[in-house]
């Protein structure tokens, strides 16, 4: 039985993955027990952006994903690319544009945090409006390059539709395992999920795609699917930038972690975890045009489970 209610009366809403590009993650910025050497052990992971399609025809985005102007990223993240080596082959709107999708017909973009690979180039919806989560525009200040030595991008909160949730004066409730969810149509079709950890203002997208039948966007509540089974043990004492590991609050985040684990095993199949660095989907997740929807029973989710039991029989 899944843990996620059931949305009585709403209409699936249709999810599509975006493959915005591609970074390298030092095994030991992931892992505890991953090599000291950074550069000799990496692995290759995608950049998973969603488009969710609502009945009433709007079009919503789930995080942007990489831009491909690289240089235009902060050089606080430039001097990172030796280790994360970012690709962009078709950024957002080169992907959407396959798809006949134009930027003015995106109605809104959801954040799923501040980060630059999630960002992309905002610029490019002046139009959209910007979500974030409660806490994203504090923890960013005013960004680059207003300020030349911050990680984060000032044309996020600056962007003149950006608009920041607030856990006081919007509607949150709990939903299943979830202690805050938002939902967004205000029809039970797609929610937002406070998912702290990773960063303040963090975010899980989670939509209906039939019933009884879930995708969760995960965004970076966890980078690797080995962290998601507790199989290897989460990296708290190296990180990008010198800090400490990927999460700025390593317990909530192995919180966040469990409580996306239980979702996904007592859910019996009826739910599809896409995490949006998860090296197991690429090559196996159908990709835009392509959607989601419908996943259970198809030959494709089948082989990504076969896969995973195989990888971790023990989990």
């Amino acid at each position: 039985m899944s843990s996620l209610p059931t949305s009585p009366g709403a209409s699936p809403v249709e999810v599509f993955a975006l493959p915005t590009g591609q970074l390298t993650h030092p095994d030991r910025w992931l892992f505890e027990d991953g090599d000291d050497d950074l550069l000799r052990v990496r692995s290759t992971y995608p950049d998973y952006s969603f488009l969710i399609r609502h009945p009433s025809g709007r079009n919503i985005l789930f995080d942007l994903g990489l831009r491909k102007d690289l240089e235009n990223v902060p050089p606080l993240i430039r001097a990172q690319f030796k280790y994360i080596s970012p690709v962009v082959h078709k950024d957002i709107v080169e992907l959407l544009s396959e798809g006949s999708i134009s930027p003015s017909s995106i109605s809104t973009i959801v954040l799923s945090h501040v980060h630059f690979d999630h960002v992309g180039d905002p610029t490019l919806f002046p139009h959209a409006e910007i979500i974030a989560g409660p806490g994203s525009k504090a923890v960013s200040g005013i960004g680059y390059p207003r300020d030349p030595k911050s990680p984060f991008l000032s044309s996020v909160t600056e962007h003149q539709h950006y608009r920041e949730l607030n856990f006081e004066s919007d509607t949150w409730a709990p939903w299943g395992p979830f202690h805050r969810a938002f939902d967004f149509f205000d029809d039970g079709s797609f929610y937002l999920v406070d998912t702290p950890g990773h960063l303040p203002g963090h975010m899980a997208g989670v939509a209906m795609t039939a019933p009884d039948e879930w995708v969760v966007m995960g965004g970076d509540c966890c980078h690797h699917r080995s962290l998601l089974m507790q199989t290897r043990p989460m990296s708290v004492s190296c990180g990008p930038a010198g800090k400490v590991g990927f999460h700025l609050n390593p317990d909530a985040a192995k919180g966040t972690i469990g409580t996306i684990r239980r979702v996904e095993k007592d859910a019996a199949g009826r739910v599809l975890v896409a995490l949006a660095h998860d090296s197991y989907l690429r090559g196996r997740m159908p990709e835009f045009p392509r959607k989601l929807n419908g996943f259970r029973g198809s030959e494709w989710k089948k082989g990504l489970d076969e896969v995973l039991r195989r990888e971790y029989s023990g989990a």
